[in-house]
């Protein structure tokens, strides 16, 4: 239930903030907007103030604006229909969704690296001279039965320091491979961990395993190194700016390796991944449960891949609705409704087919 709820908080947050980067710029631009929807139909739920339809509707996977004259020619010639603007207007409507969404990004990212947020490690060495970043280890996850969840550890605990069995040295701890290296000379010896949980120093006494295996480890947890970037108020906007940047860029990249894989025939690759709405709400809650700086960096990183994927020239996607103007302006007439209807249908089912195919591999993957 947790992980569902947080799934749906973020999926809200993200879809949201896209449709409404289309209403405002449609209330902008003077245009009528007849439904603002989350999710898509059957609606479950509809209020109505002024000319616009909110609605809530079942499938909570995505979300739309409705403009009036987007999908038909009725009403031309009246400035509150959508066909009757401009094309630079009408662009401007369409692109504003994926505006917000790096809009939102950046914003997070900003607040984040002045407030102190953990980035990837190759994000922050490249981004980030080293008196910026501090780097930790957290637990990523805990075995059952093991000395850690004995011991009572938790997913998400910051290890800062150990004490070794002799009790005469503190070792700090700010790699994963001093971490091993220390438990790996105490087996069988207590020592006592200094964690951080919620905010609060706690210690924590735990035997590591005498000879380890593949199957009983020493202590029994997955340890993930954080890399936290904290710098001055001043220079946050230019910096959450870069990391927005360069996070676009490997978001791109990603995407072309995707697309790369498939044509040539690697399927394993594309399966380990793509994650679809189970994937994503298991990572949700697997993040929440970190902490809210983890959240919102996934939100932030969750944003500029919609953003992006929208950008794609696929019908019924904001690019696709781009491309089909940019044929306009070069044909110097609108696209026939028709053609345009049957194409943004198209793609639709086709979206919600792969979201299926998606849905089906997560399932594989987790059961």
């Amino acid at each position: 239930m947790f992980t569902l709820l947080i799934f749906l908080l973020v999926i809200a947050v993200l879809v949201i903030s896209h449709e409404f980067g289309h209403f405002i710029v449609a209330k902008w631009r003077g245009m009528r907007v007849d439904e603002f929807g989350f999710g898509f139909p059957p609606r479950i739920y509809g209020k109505k103030w002024g000319d616009t339809l909110y609605s809530l509707n079942l499938l909570p996977f995505g979300g739309f604006v409705k403009v009036w004259g987007e999908d038909d020619i009725e009403g031309l010639g009246d400035m509150q229909n959508f066909a009757s603007h401009t094309a630079w207007s009408r662009f401007l409507v369409l692109v504003a969704g994926v505006a917000m969404n790096f809009l939102l990004a950046y914003l997070i990212f900003s607040v984040g690296v002045a407030g102190g947020m953990p980035l990837p490690g190759e994000f922050a060495r490249l981004l980030f001279p080293s008196n910026d970043v501090q780097q930790t280890v957290h637990v990523g996850g805990v075995v059952p039965g093991s000395p850690a969840e004995q011991a009572g550890l938790l997913s998400g605990d910051t290890i800062r320091q150990i004490m070794i069995s002799s009790g005469r040295e503190i070792i700090p701890i700010a790699s994963v491979s001093k971490m091993q290296e220390i438990i790996g000379a105490e087996e069988g010896n207590e020592i006592r961990l200094y964690i951080i949980r919620e905010g609060i120093q706690q210690e924590i006494e735990i035997v590591p395993r005498k000879n380890p295996d593949a199957e009983r480890a020493a202590i029994g947890v997955f340890l993930v190194e954080e890399h936290v970037v904290d710098v001055p108020f001043w220079r946050a906007p230019w910096d959450g700016a870069r990391v927005t940047f360069f996070v676009v860029m490997e978001t791109i990249q990603g995407l072309g390796s995707l697309v790369a894989n498939l044509f040539t025939g690697n399927t394993e690759m594309v399966k380990e991944s793509v994650r679809g709405p189970i994937g994503i709400a298991e990572i949700a809650g697997e993040t929440a449960r970190a902490g809210f700086t983890q959240t919102m960096l996934l939100v932030a990183v969750l944003s500029l891949t919609l953003g992006v994927l929208n950008l794609l020239p696929i019908p019924a996607l904001d690019g696709g609705r781009i491309f089909f103007l940019l044929i306009e302006k070069i044909r110097g007439k609108p696209i026939p409704l028709p053609v345009s209807q049957y194409a943004h249908a198209a793609g639709f089912v086709a979206l919600l087919l792969l979201m299926l195919v998606v849905t089906y591999l997560d399932i594989q993957r987790i059961f």
